[in-house]
């Protein structure tokens, strides 16, 4: 047997030395850390580190302002969530925040600063998370978030369907009990359908829970739902402010489509949310001029979606478009969000 003098001068096993070495430590640093600004907060989201062999069981987030640290916020949870909104800001001035993990040995290394926030009494929307998937036949579609959701924040769930009976999607929910509302539907001359249902986060804050799409009969599905902060609280159809849709077929090049503009914004700030869908022409999708793509599913051969956005003022009237393949049937949709 191998044996290894201590520094008390007594043997040690090699096992015993494996077991020393193998014990567990503090967590690493988180990483990813961002920032968005809010009316004296912001909102702190990071991907947690590894917790050095013991879990994890808070996270401390320090905000900043001209490098000058601030009062700490920790949070709790097993696990604790990974994101979290700081209150008691000042409106006006710039921060950056860093997080620490904790277990049971101690608290790990800083992460690395967020990018910079300035909160402001001007409530600006911003995208959270996102996730999708698709199916080539069946009577309902789940996804699952990768993060919580948070409190406040508003769900838009974006839902494509074909089959050659003519399915629609007859209801979307998640595993929480969060209440959606279908704000809009239509169809191609395909018999594909679009439809765009959204929630106010309430029962699901602090969860990951599946959100479902539901179909009248076993179709093609393609699903994106998308997390967004800044949005109008108000139930039901009233947090859409104008909205607009077309549907058409693609000649025998690729061509960008639009949905047409709105009727102008009614607020500064709003979310203007670009939906495009076909039915699996397998086309290369891209968002449109002025808007950020935030779900892309393409190219495949049942159902293709992407959803983008971007934030426009008062009086505008916004017209979303994508790429597109050749012959293809499609879907475009542009819905304007109020904000909070």
């Amino acid at each position: 047997m191998l044996f290894i003098v201590n520094d008390k001068g007594v043997p040690s096993t090699a096992a015993q030395v494996r077991i020393l070495a193998s014990a567990p430590t503090a967590p690493s640093a988180p990483t990813a850390v961002t920032a968005t600004s809010g009316n004296g907060s912001a909102r702190v989201q990071w991907t947690a580190p590894a917790d050095g062999g013991s879990p994890i069981t808070s996270y401390t987030i320090t905000p900043y302002a001209g490098g000058i640290a601030q009062t700490p916020t920790t949070i709790t949870g097993n696990p604790p969530a990974t994101t979290a909104t700081i209150t008691g800001l000042t409106n006006g001035t710039a921060y950056t925040f860093a997080v620490t993990a904790t277990n049971a040995i101690g608290s790990g290394p800083a992460s690395a600063p967020s990018n910079g926030v300035t909160p402001s009494t001007a409530t600006v929307p911003a995208f959270v998370q996102q996730v999708a998937a698709r199916s080539g036949g069946a009577g309902s579609l789940s996804v699952t978030p990768g993060g919580v959701l948070a409190a406040g924040d508003r769900l838009v769930v974006q839902v494509g369907v074909w089959n050659s009976a003519h399915a629609t999607t007859s209801g979307v929910t998640d595993a929480a009990g969060d209440v959606f509302t279908e704000v809009s539907h239509f169809a191609a001359a395909d018999g594909t359908e679009q439809s765009v249902w959204t929630a106010p986060i309430t029962a699901g804050a602090g969860t990951r829970p599946a959100i479902k799409a539901t179909t009248t009969s076993s179709a093609d599905i393609g699903i994106a739902a998308v997390e967004y902060s800044g949005l109008s609280a108000l139930a039901g159809a009233a947090a859409v402010d104008t909205q607009v849709h077309a549907v058409g077929h693609t000649g025998s090049t690729p061509a960008t489509v639009a949905s047409g503009a709105t009727t102008a914004t009614t607020a500064g700030n709003e979310l203007a949310v670009g939906f495009y869908t076909d039915s699996g022409f397998g086309d290369t999708l891209s968002a449109g001029a002025g808007y950020t793509a935030r779900v892309n599913v393409a190219p495949t051969g049942d159902m293709e979606l992407l959803t983008e956005d971007q934030i426009v003022p008062a009086g505008a009237t916004p017209n979303a478009t994508v790429s597109t393949g050749a012959n293809t049937y499609w879907l475009m949709n542009t819905i304007s969000f109020k904000t909070g």
